[in-house]
């Protein structure tokens, strides 16, 4: 692949109200108006973890404590000859005010009616994983240029 990076990809949990927090995509393309978690980039030298809490702040506002790992995928776009190793976190340790500062829209969705959605199709292929809240996954997803899936092989590794 000749463009590849890393990135985080979390979901903030309301486990009082048993909802999540999604980002609704502005950019233009075909993920426009469709549902991810929040992504963000990682520094060369910065600490994964570190790195999703640091997206957090900067894309919602909101103070998190602290991240778990669910899992790591990496997705590969054969059309482009792109490649995006995502840690994905999640977290129910959150304070302050939500103050979406990053394109489109930051909603909180309730947990019943997430499939509802029109999801990235990578968040929806991730979803059943996530929602399990315990297991930790990893594996490949391989997209086309729409980033839609067209194949993915995610593996449990462990159940808690």
């Amino acid at each position: 692949m000749s463009n590849s990076s890393i990135q985080t990809l979390t979901f903030i949990f309301d486990n009082k109200t048993d909802h999540i927090l999604l980002h609704q995509i502005a950019e233009e393309g075909p993920l426009k108006r469709k549902y991810s978690g929040i992504k963000g980039n990682v520094g060369i030298l910065e600490d994964m973890n570190e790195a999703a809490l640091r997206n957090i702040k900067e894309t919602t506002g909101l103070e998190v404590t602290e991240v778990f790992l669910r899992g790591v995928v990496k997705t590969n776009q054969v059309e482009t000859q792109t490649s995006v190793i995502y840690f994905v976190y999640e977290s129910s340790k959150f304070s302050g005010e939500l103050d979406g500062k990053i394109p489109g829209r930051l909603k909180w969705v309730d947990i019943l009616n997430i499939f509802n959605l029109q999801m990235e199709s990578l968040v929806h292929r991730l979803m059943p994983n996530l929602l399990d809240g315990e297991s930790f996954f990893e594996g490949s997803i391989q997209l086309n240029d729409q980033d839609e899936v067209i194949s993915s092989n995610i593996r449990i590794c462990n159940s808690v």
